[in-house]
């Protein structure tokens, strides 16, 4: 009996609930549909840049991966420029189309041999444990070195 009876109170609500009218809301004659937002077409990516004046190297077969400021680079060949940036040698490291890709300064150590004659020669080996690959530029007046840190 208590089940009739919430079974009829049950259906009494409901009936009672759906028989209301559902508000509705007015639909505006002149209402304009939402715009949607315009998307920006990206920006294209700047101009790479040239490399800058100084001595150039040519290009240099570095035999390794590296990592340059986060960023990995694959072992292959690249332009080495050696320039000055601020009163200070700076290698300009450039891809196979000489486009800059970073730059790195160098470090200047005094040739211990006075009254060497004049050359200028390139040399590229790993240091001790291949950590890093160290450029080794040489001139009648100091050693320029440049390393290159070894992906792992």
């Amino acid at each position: 009996m208590k089940k009739s009876l919430f079974l009829i109170t049950l259906v009494l609500l409901s009936v009672i609930v759906l028989g209301q009218e559902q508000e509705q809301l007015p639909v505006q004659p002149n209402e304009q549909p939402q715009e949607q937002p315009q998307v920006q077409p990206a920006e294209p990516p700047p101009a790479p840049q040239a490399l800058p004046e100084g001595r150039d190297l040519k290009t240099v077969r570095l035999p390794r991966a590296f990592i340059h400021a986060g960023k990995e680079y694959p072992a292959g060949k690249y332009w080495l420029v050696l320039g000055e940036k601020n009163g200070q040698a700076v290698f300009f490291v450039a891809n196979a189309a000489k486009e800059l890709l970073f730059e790195d300064l160098a470090i200047v150590k005094a040739h211990p041999v006075e009254g060497t004659p004049s050359h200028f020669h390139v040399n590229i080996a790993g240091t001790l444990g291949d950590e890093y690959m160290k450029v080794k530029v040489t001139t009648q007046e100091q050693w320029l070195l440049g390393y290159f840190l070894v992906k792992k």
